[in-house]
């Protein structure tokens, strides 16, 4: 419930630079709560607690990962701000990160393209956006129980 908006990121970048990304974007558990800064956090994940739908630890050599955003209300300006931000933290960044409509729409509403240092807001590269796959939730759901 709520205002969640669905992002399918797709790219690569280095494995330093994930391992950078999973270290800062990793929020970890509700009991011990990490600092996120503030412009990345719609990006940001649990790798103790990951949202069924979540994104999960997106940040990886090669991705193709759906799900929703960290919390309601997010805009495509704020993934937008927030990879302007990250490509700092990982210049080997080159990603597509199609966001779906408000409330779950899968809808693509626009397409972000991150790479070489810059960060561009664009038309739909794609029609729809898919929901997280089942293996993908399973997974998320087998880490919260078995935590």
């Amino acid at each position: 419930m709520g205002n969640w908006r669905t992002v399918n990121v797709v790219g690569t970048m280095s494995a330093q630079h994930a391992a950078a990304l999973r270290e800062l974007l990793d929020w970890g558990d509700y009991s011990h709560l990490r600092d996120v800064p503030p412009d990345v956090d719609c990006l940001s994940f649990s790798s103790v607690r990951p949202g069924l739908c979540g994104l999960g630890a997106w940040p990886a050599e090669h991705m193709n990962r759906r799900g929703n955003l960290h919390e309601r209300n997010y805009s495509v300006e704020d993934v937008a701000t927030a990879l302007r931000a990250l490509i700092s933290v990982a210049p080997s960044m080159l990603l597509k990160v199609h966001c779906g409509g408000e409330y779950e729409s899968d809808e693509c509403v626009a397409t972000i393209s991150a790479g070489e240092g810059l960060v561009a807001v664009g038309e739909p590269e794609r029609e729809t956006i898919e929901p997280p796959s089942e293996g993908q939730m399973l997974g998320h759901l087998f880490t919260n129980l078995t935590r």
